[in-house]
């Protein structure tokens, strides 16, 4: 069962993380924006794509010294962009998430982390498996879908903060965010109605990704 919270809480915490690109036209959260935005376009060119993905996860830490993107190009993510745009019936404005659309949520996660485990090669001149974390799972299918939050380190500690569980992107896990959404409804949709990415509304997990992200965030700032 989720956690009710204050009245303006949604719509102020949300608005926290939305001044710090309201006061920076070059942030490096709009590369989320410009990748949502290229797949939601008619006409989409796989391999443009992929360059946007790879710079999104990029600038969302995802090329980081231990991870296996590191030693890759942007192509490595042909395949699995490939997939994410068969799946582009998942990209909603709304929370509402059938019990079946959630578990293709989940199916697709775990088909994107075996893909990149069994098909990135070598790594750094080295025959080793690679490992594709629910972070950077969740960031993909966040970036060309936007159905799913990224369950980084401060979005798992915003849920904390919340008591809300599961802190994993499972069955459970989605369906406790879809309920959490519908519970703060009427402030969440106030935030869509001035919030797009390019023609395209913001989609209501995205919101769910910045909520909660923006309270871990504001945690690890007092623990500091």
């Amino acid at each position: 069962m989720t956690t009710l919270v204050l009245q303006s809480d949604v719509v102020d915490i949300v608005g926290a993380f939305r001044n710090c690109v309201e006061q920076d036209k070059h942030h490096r959260f709009l590369s989320w924006e410009h990748c949502y935005d290229y797949f939601g376009k008619d006409e989409i060119d796989s391999d443009k794509a992929c360059l946007h993905m790879a710079f999104y996860l990029a600038s969302w830490g995802m090329y980081r010294g231990s991870s296996f993107l590191l030693w890759k190009d942007y192509l490595i993510h042909k395949e699995v962009v490939n997939q994410l745009l068969k799946k582009r019936h998942l990209r909603k404005v709304s929370a509402d998430y059938s019990v079946t659309e959630i578990s293709e949520i989940v199916e697709l996660s775990r088909w994107i982390k075996d893909w990149y485990r069994n098909n990135s090669g070598k790594i750094n001149g080295e025959v080793r498996e690679a490992n594709a974390t629910d972070t950077l799972v969740t960031k993909i299918i966040l970036g060309a879908l936007g159905c799913v939050p990224a369950y980084d380190r401060y979005f798992i500690d915003g849920l904390h903060e919340r008591g809300i569980r599961p802190h994993k992107p499972s069955q459970d896990g989605i369906s406790e965010l879809v309920n959490f959404y519908n519970d703060h409804r009427a402030q969440f949709d106030s935030l869509q109605e001035n919030k797009t990415v390019g023609e395209n509304t913001y989609p209501a997990m995205k919101l769910v990704d910045m909520y909660f992200w923006q309270i871990g965030f504001e945690r690890d700032r007092k623990k500091t």
